[in-house]
């Protein structure tokens, strides 16, 4: 074979290279494209689903939004309560002072004095029995 033959056989060779390499970047762009197709049906399939996850979020925001304001409301409320309460207390406790100021038996000026446990802070020994005694207890049922 002379060099015109080697000459052919080497243009034959390439271009059966190039139409080798021509058709592997055919099929490996055929096969991209098609994975993207495949990539696309996949987001049209869960697009349907985005508008219900949304509805979902919002719901779910809402319910959130009413759960904190019920919360606001129940705290509001406590705080009234326990405002309602010391205000009760402190009634009460002015009443007791009162009522304890008012009864000879109770010696409000002691320093272990306390409101309403007043009848008969003061206690002596009974001298016949040993038993306690509050002073003013002179077999008078206490007042409460």
């Amino acid at each position: 074979m002379g060099t015109t033959g080697w000459i052919i056989v080497a243009v034959v060779v390439l271009v059966a290279v190039a139409l080798a390499a021509w058709l592997v970047t055919q099929q490996r762009r055929k096969k991209q494209h098609q994975h993207a197709e495949h990539l696309r049906e996949e987001a049209h399939a869960h697009a349907s689903e985005v508008p219900e996850a949304q509805v979902r979020a919002q719901e779910t925001a809402a319910q959130a939004e009413r759960a904190r304001l019920e919360a606001e409301r129940a705290q509001q409320q406590a705080r009234e309560a326990e405002v309602a309460a010391t205000q009760q207390q402190a009634v009460t406790e002015d009443k007791m002072r009162t009522a304890d100021a008012v009864d000879p038996r109770v010696d409000t000026s002691s320093t272990d004095y306390t409101p309403g446990h007043g009848t008969g802070t003061s206690t002596t020994a009974d001298p016949v029995d040993g038993s306690a005694r509050h002073r003013g207890d002179a077999g008078e049922t206490p007042r409460t």
